[in-house]
């Protein structure tokens, strides 16, 4: 049987495993033209061309980082621990400093910075995440070395806030003592294993398939090495008549499914991650539908989403879909009409004002899609998507658009801090700068 090293240990070779997120390994993301936007697998915090307002993957991280304890627990409260030597993920030399020269003047210079002793919880609960990510590591430097359940839970949040600020390449080099540690079955890492919360296990994945220059693949390996270990706790979990634990683990395994489709699609197998979300049993046929039919859109088989949205029983992403193949027939003005009017009536809907402005430029009509724009960039968050595409507009029709950029980075900052759409603090290339 042919084996391969997981950060988990030794794992048979399955099929290909997938990720929800695709970190950009450079700093400085490489940026797309102008696109309409309806895709759940965008991100945000990680710089794609266009991500969607509603940023999914990112607010799901930001929450996840919410919940994680960030205060020591009473004394009274006992917490595990573990006779394995952690101190080599308490050393300083692993981890980076991160520096404040590619952000823009007018965070740095915000009423809105938090002062120095903020507590860590605070720092995430605003969106501080630069900052959360130097306090997160103070904390666990100062943890004692067999305090397992701190110290994971502070190195999740430490490579997590890395990530949300768009410094994956330097979260997958931190995570790598972690991973190598547990790759290499050091003794006792069999041991750990079982005290590693679920999200670091799905990030540390993560952040090792960004370092390995193997397309993908080594990523693929681990997550199928974690379906087959989530099967077995749902085996478990059935057989002790535990329906909570089986419910826990069966959410888990339509997680890292459509994390496999995800990472299909990273790697450019849009075909593969296709019939990947056909053989994935779900009660949620209306999300299994909706992805494949942005995955046919995507491949150009305008028929073929057109086949998946009629099976589509939400109104709303019916009507959205609709909207898309328009625009993938070549009837912008059509598709930007119906933008219009969802616009309109939803004044909220950030994706559908994205769209509507991208449709206006398209149709030669750049004043109103800059107009658009710039009212969403002061009634929404500012998701990377937006950034960009404004300072794209103010390329295009003015001759001082590093003004009017540097005053985006102003308005952007002089808003209450949030931790949506990857944080309040932006950094100079979110703004095209």
């Amino acid at each position: 049987m042919d084996t391969t090293k997981s950060p988990f240990g030794s794992v048979k070779r399955q099929s290909r495993n997938v990720s929800i997120q695709r970190p950009q390994v450079e700093r400085r993301a490489t940026r797309g033209p102008l696109d309409v936007v309806d895709d759940p697998l965008a991100d945000a915090s990680i710089g794609s061309a266009v991500a969607s307002p509603t940023d999914p993957a990112s607010a799901r991280q930001s929450a996840e980082l919410q919940a994680q304890p960030s205060e020591p627990e009473p004394e009274a409260r006992e917490r595990p621990t573990t006779d394995v030597d952690l101190s080599f993920l308490k050393d300083p030399s692993i981890y980076h400093q991160l520096g404040t020269e590619d952000i823009p003047r007018a965070f740095l210079d915000s009423p809105n910075q938090p002062p120095s002793d903020t507590p860590l919880a605070e720092l995430l609960q605003y969106g501080h995440f630069r900052r959360a990510a130097g306090a997160s590591l103070i904390e666990l430097t100062r943890c004692t070395s067999d305090d397992a359940t701190s110290i994971f839970e502070l190195l999740y949040t430490r490579l997590a806030c890395l990530v949300l600020i768009s410094r994956a390449d330097l979260a997958s080099v931190e995570a790598a003592s972690m991973t190598d540690f547990l790759a290499c079955n050091a003794p006792g890492a069999e041991k750990l294993t079982p005290l590693i919360p679920w999200e670091l296990r799905i990030l540390l994945v993560r952040l090792q398939s960004i370092a390995a220059a193997d397309g993908g693949r080594r990523g693929i390996m681990a997550l199928y090495a974690l379906s087959a270990e989530v099967r077995a706790h749902i085996h478990e979990a059935q057989e002790a008549g535990n329906e909570h634990e089986v419910s826990l683990w069966s959410d888990r395994l339509r997680d890292l499914g459509l994390r496999v489709a995800d990472t299909f699609v990273e790697m450019g197998e849009l075909e593969t991650a296709t019939r990947h979300l056909d053989s994935l049993v779900d009660p949620d046929i209306d999300e299994l539908v909706y992805r494949k039919a942005l995955l046919r859109l995507r491949i150009g088989d305008v028929a073929g989403a057109r086949r998946c949205v009629e099976r589509i029983q939400n109104a709303q992403r019916r009507d959205d879909l609709d909207t898309l193949l328009e625009a993938a027939n070549g009837h912008m003005s059509k598709a930007a009409e119906e933008w219009q009017i969802r616009t309109n009536e939803h004044a909220e809907d950030a994706l559908s004002a994205t769209n509507l402005a991208v449709g206006l430029l398209y149709t030669g009509k750049i004043a109103q899609a800059r107009r658009v724009f710039e009212e969403l960039s002061q009634r929404s968050p500012a998701f990377p998507g937006l950034l960009f595409n404004l300072g794209t507009v103010y390329e295009l029709c003015t001759e001082h658009a590093l003004e009017r950029k540097n005053e985006l980075a102003q308005t952007i900052a002089a808003k209450a801090p949030s931790s949506t759409s990857g944080g309040w603090e932006r950094a100079n290339f979110d703004f095209k700068l």
